[in-house]
């Protein structure tokens, strides 16, 4: 069974911060650096998805108008060519698009609402986990724990199989 989009919002719940296109990119800075996140999606008035405003979109910014950037707002400098998700997609599929678009942010719409995101971290602990849990069965398997492992049989009847003697 492999981990679809819900499984990461389930975990880290769907509260999204997000920032208005008219924001002053200072604001959005500010914003981001306050909630600890590396990017946030951009809203209109009616409440969709425009894009998404990044550090790395702040810092590309930066580099093409110095200290002139506080003149800018959100809709300046949002990407809006990026991925999006459902909440059906597949963690292995989101990865991907990540990978080739070079994002590490992908909004999660549902009937073109957003409901979520999901950033490249968030993928990267999923994982973490799948495999910590997936290694811990093995040792559980492999010990003879009562936990997941497979007991030897104790019925010595005659209907058992056993092994032929010559």
């Amino acid at each position: 069974m492999s981990s679809r989009v819900f499984h990461i919002l389930a975990q880290k719940g769907s509260t999204v911060i997000t920032v208005r296109a008219d924001d002053p990119i200072l604001d959005v800075a500010a914003t981001l650096a306050r909630h600890n996140i590396g990017g946030a999606p951009v809203l209109g008035d009616d409440g969709q998805l425009l894009g998404l405003v990044s550090e790395k979109g702040i810092v590309h910014a930066l580099s093409l108008h110095g200290p002139d950037i506080s003149t800018l707002t959100a809709e300046d400098i949002m990407a809006t060519d990026m991925p999006v998700a459902t909440p059906d997609d597949s963690i292995y599929d989101i990865a991907c698009r990540m990978t080739y678009s070079r994002n590490r942010h992908v909004p999660v719409l549902e009937n073109e609402k957003l409901v979520g995101l999901v950033s490249i971290g968030d993928i990267v602990k999923l994982r973490a986990e799948n495999a910590e849990h997936e290694v811990q069965e093995l040792e559980d398997y492999v010990t003879g724990s009562d936990h997941a492992a497979v007991q030897p049989p104790t019925d010595t009847s005659p209907h058992r199989c056993r092994e032929k003697k010559d």
